[in-house]
């Protein structure tokens, strides 16, 4: 018998509540009651960001249009039919979710407007996300997709709306004209996301802020019409995020968490954050205006002395750095390609993560005064066998040995890889040993992902290699699954050599995966034989333990093997 069923709704909305939604929505053909409660779960998630994207050449073909307008019609019907019945039965709205990639300016604006009508007069409305994409030419009828008076006009409905605690709106939506002519008070409100919303100017930014003095969290991102960004006067606010503005002045002492960034725009940004004494997490990416040398390493630390986490993406820096904190715990580089070396003394660094740039040498990287638990995870694009060499030089060289190295190596596609053993007669033992070697290659080429395997186990030892199935090629599978099975020596026997095949050092393979399970190796290769060839592979992700001999795997000097990680994908 089935007593969950019997449980008050409030108890079943909450079990719901707790799943992913498409699972909470599968629930309602378990049982009459479950469908009922289905029915009437407060939290509505209409997902139309599906829609709205087509080929160019199909802009004018007849066919495709109009079913691009039954598409969006069902999709239109549907959020009406369920949110006027809430609104018909009583109904509690918690949360209202619209994503809606086909948004016409002529239309459609007098449907969300009831739909916020509906939303806005629910007394238990806590989370309203909107994001609005205009259809341009998805239904025959072509127009200027950068107007603002194509923009949808929020309406002042949303404004009856004081239980909201969060907000969030992204897209083609003004808010300028509610901002101006209403009073705005969401005196509960904690989250406030608006991502390129018209705003218009800077006082609609003022006057809305001023009306939410609980936020704790603020995302500002490319709002048009608004290029300068002041935030005060909110001192409950521990987190924010603001991208594409000429000035920036923050003055709340409160702050923990600042992201600041420009990113495509060119244009200088003036930063003003001095007053933000309790930054712990700070990132800058792209703002050209910054320059990061020395200096400017040593101000940030003596102004900001909590600052635990310094993450810097695309910034111009000094071709050498000197990074020295007692309390950093995460330092962070990435495509800043004028770094040529960098020395971190920070004795409570935790991870340490630096993604190069195919073009460019990776920085020297060394630790002075760090534990050896560091775990440091390192980037560079891989695009021949003399990348690998470099890769191996650039291990060599972290000071100290035995600090743990996660490896990210991008594999560019029909990349030009030549074996040659004379090369390898040079590979230094014990190699590097890597922890998680993640892997995902398009690559279709035989000869080219034979050699990459090869290249790889060479230069490396994995613990584990980890495969998102559905991101491999059918032969990188295949080949792969055959070069890690032991039990064919012949196909691989290196008795012709002077020196012995990788796989002589690999002393057993164990198989793990998700969600489905497969123990060995011959179940792999069925299930990749099962397969039709034109056949998109499932989610699944394969992980292969791998026990190395430990004479070629270990660190010098007695110290345990590093835990490292690789990551391989194709780009």
């Amino acid at each position: 018998m089935d007593k969950i069923s019997d449980l008050p709704k409030i108890i079943l909305h909450d079990i719901l509540s707790r799943l992913p939604y498409e699972d909470a929505a599968r629930t309602s053909v378990l049982s009459k009651a479950w469908h009922e409660t289905w029915s009437s779960f407060p939290i509505l998630v209409f997902d139309g960001s599906q829609g709205g994207h087509m080929l160019w050449m199909d802009r004018k073909d007849p066919l495709t249009i109009q079913e691009n307008r039954r598409k969006a019609n069902s999709f239109l019907k549907s959020v009406d039919r369920r949110l006027v019945r809430f609104h018909h039965h009583g109904f509690a709205i918690k949360e209202f979710n619209l994503s809606m990639m086909f948004f016409h300016p002529r239309f459609m604006p007098h449907l969300v407007d009831l739909w916020m009508k509906i939303v806005g007069e629910s007394s238990s409305i806590q989370v309203l996300k909107l994001e609005l994409e205009l259809a341009d030419c998805y239904f025959g009828c072509e127009f200027d997709s950068h107007a603002v008076d194509n923009y949808y006009y929020l309406p002042p409905d949303i404004l009856k709306a004081k239980s909201l605690t969060e907000l969030v709106l992204s897209g083609k939506i003004r808010a300028d004209k509610l901002i101006v002519n209403h009073r705005i008070r969401f005196p509960m409100l904690r989250i406030l996301s608006l991502v390129y919303v018209y705003l218009g100017h800077e006082q609609a930014l003022e006057d809305l802020i001023s009306g939410c003095p609980m936020i704790e969290d603020l995302v500002l991102e490319h709002c048009v019409g608004l290029e300068n960004v002041k935030v005060h006067d909110l001192p409950k606010l521990k987190s924010a995020k603001f991208s594409g503005f000429r000035e920036i002045h923050v003055d709340v002492p409160s702050l923990e968490y600042l992201e600041l960034g420009n990113g495509k725009l060119e244009f200088p940004c003036d930063i003003s954050i001095d007053k933000c004494r309790n930054l712990k997490v700070f990132i800058l990416e792209a703002v050209s205006s910054v320059f990061v040398s020395n200096q400017w390493l040593r101000e940030l630390f003596d102004k900001f002395p909590f600052l635990e986490t310094l993450e810097l993406s695309g910034c111009v820096t000094s071709e050498s750095l000197m990074i020295s904190s007692s309390r950093l715990k995460v330092l962070s580089f990435q495509a800043c390609l004028e770094l040529k070396e960098a020395k971190i003394d920070a004795p409570n660094l935790e991870s340490c993560r630096y993604y190069g740039n195919s073009s460019h040498m990776p920085a020297a990287i060394s630790f002075v005064n760090c534990s050896n638990q560091v775990d440091f995870d390192f980037g560079f694009p891989l695009e021949s066998r003399m990348d690998l060499k470099r890769l191996r030089a650039f291990f060599q060289n972290i000071a100290p040995i035995n600090v743990m190295v996660s490896l990210y190596l991008g594999i560019m596609r029909a990349s030009s890889i030549v074996f040659n053993e004379d090369v390898l007669q040079n590979v230094q033992v014990p190699l590097p040993r890597i922890k998680e070697l993640r892997l995902s290659v398009a690559e279709k080429t035989e000869e080219f992902c034979v050699l990459l395997i090869n290249d790889l186990f060479w230069s490396f030892r994995p613990a584990i290699i980890s495969l998102n199935v559905r991101l491999c090629s059918r032969i990188f599978l295949k080949l792969l699954l055959e070069k890690l099975r032991c039990n064919n020596e012949e196909e691989r026997c290196c008795s012709s050599s002077q020196m012995k095949c990788w796989w002589h050092d690999l002393k057993d393979v164990k198989v793990r995966s998700y969600p489905e399970k497969y123990e060995n190796i011959s179940d792999c290769e069925a299930l990749l034989d099962s397969m039709p060839l034109n056949f998109s592979f499932p989610a699944l992700r394969l992980n292969f333990q791998l026990e190395w001999d430990s004479l070629h795997t270990s660190l010098s000097g007695g110290v345990p093997a590093s835990t490292n990680s690789c990551c391989i994908e194709d780009s």
